[in-house]
């Protein structure tokens, strides 16, 4: 059951990606619309949706991965995947919307960035983990 929780994020990151391409694309083709106002950086939603893209990505690799080799991972595993998976990307978009400024970003936002980062480490890396030891071990 916990497995499906990286299909269903993986899917909340693919449709996140879609609507930021959606965005790109009425910001492109209106540059001086009501939402290129609102997004003064328009290549942090460029960065937010590659990474929203490649986090799918891995999220149905890992779910591929664990069901092939039939593991079943710690919830923290899972947990830290899909909270990862969200937080990094959206952290792009924060900055998207958010007015350039000569000021550096808040402690509150590069405790979220370091949390997040982690989070995203420590899952990808516990999967890989899991799914490497299986793999040699089935070798």
């Amino acid at each position: 059951m916990a497995n499906e929780l990286l299909i269903a994020t993986g899917s909340l990151c693919l449709l996140l990606a879609l609507i930021e391409a959606w965005v790109l694309v009425a910001v492109s083709f209106n540059p001086k619309g009501a939402l290129s106002k609102l997004i003064p950086i328009p290549q942090d939603v460029i960065k937010s949706h590659v990474d929203f893209l490649m986090m799918s990505q891995f999220l149905f690799v890992f779910y591929l991965l664990f069901k092939h080799f039939g593991i079943q991972p710690c919830a923290v595993v899972i947990v830290c995947m899909c909270l990862g998976a969200v937080s990094n990307p959206f952290l792009f978009l924060v900055r998207a919307v958010t007015p350039p400024s000569k000021s550096p970003p808040t402690t509150a936002l590069r405790l979220v960035a370091i949390v997040s980062f982690l989070l995203t480490t420590a899952g990808y890396l516990g999967g890989a983990w899991l799914v490497a030891r299986s793999a040699l071990a089935s070798a």
